[in-house]
């Protein structure tokens, strides 16, 4: 693909031959990222609430197929760093809203003016960590097998499924654990722990299937979704904790 520059050292071509299909894909990922907080905002109902988190996971799946397509046909220049960006949507603003969202309502009382700064402090400080992890994710050029630092995706995996069971199943304590959780994901994806990429096949397609079946379940409102929703959650903490579980068997 030949890019035309101007003599300003601006690009020329026009904005759709910029773009190419990973691109639309990031952008349908922005899109599901901004339905969720929509939902959230409109009425903040238990349905609504299961619906935003039910996106930020589509949003993962848009995310993942996004880099597939993008390492097997032609990728565009602004490809990197349009995907972060639509990241920073889905992954980073979507599920520290939800998670306000999740935490007012479940709390067991009302909040108090201090309780509603410290909640809102944990759900930015989320926002900014993702920020600084797909930032520095940009300016390591060179990553190949290992991420520095938990993926936002990743982090946005457990705590949009952990929402969702919590939601569905009334879980009790559920703000209290959310907001820990929420502080330990910050402390990961600034982290220099290095995470394995998932490149193999049986990985993959049993992420799929889960997946599917969170999808279909919830589509059909069938509560069965708890079920693939529970295993997805254990999955990914196990993923997150992986790291320093290894570290630790080594040292002793």
């Amino acid at each position: 693909m030949v890019i035309r520059i101007g003599s300003s050292g601006i690009y020329t071509d026009s904005m759709l031959k910029l773009i190419k299909l990973p691109d639309l894909l990031s952008v349908c990922n922005a899109l599901f990222g901004f339905a969720a907080i929509l939902l959230v905002l409109e009425g903040g109902s238990t349905r609504a609430l299961k619906t935003a988190l039910v996106f930020i996971l589509v949003a993962t799946i848009i995310d993942g197929l996004d880099g597939f397509v993008a390492r097997t046909v032609e990728s565009s220049p602004i490809g990197r760093y349009l995907d972060s960006l639509a990241d920073m949507v889905s992954f980073g603003v979507a599920p520290a809203v939800v998670a306000f969202v999740v935490i007012k309502n479940f709390f067991p009382l009302t909040l108090t003016y201090t309780q509603v700064v410290v909640v809102s402090a944990f759900c930015g400080a989320y926002i900014i960590c993702g920020m600084l992890r797909l930032a520095r994710y940009n300016a390591k050029i060179s990553q190949q097998n290992e991420f520095v630092g938990l993926p936002i995706t990743g982090s946005a995996i457990l705590l949009a499924s952990f929402m969702l069971l919590a939601v569905e199943l009334d879980i009790p304590c559920c703000a209290y654990i959310l907001v820990i959780l929420m502080g330990f994901l910050c402390l990961f994806m600034i982290s220099r722990i290095q995470y394995r990429k998932l490149k193999n096949s049986w990985l993959v397609l049993i992420s799929l299937i889960l997946f599917s079946a969170l999808f279909f379940f919830y589509a059909v409102s069938l509560p069965l979704f708890v079920y693939p929703a529970a295993i997805i959650v254990a999955l990914t903490a196990l993923y997150i904790c992986s790291p320093v579980m290894h570290y630790l068997l080594n040292r002793a």
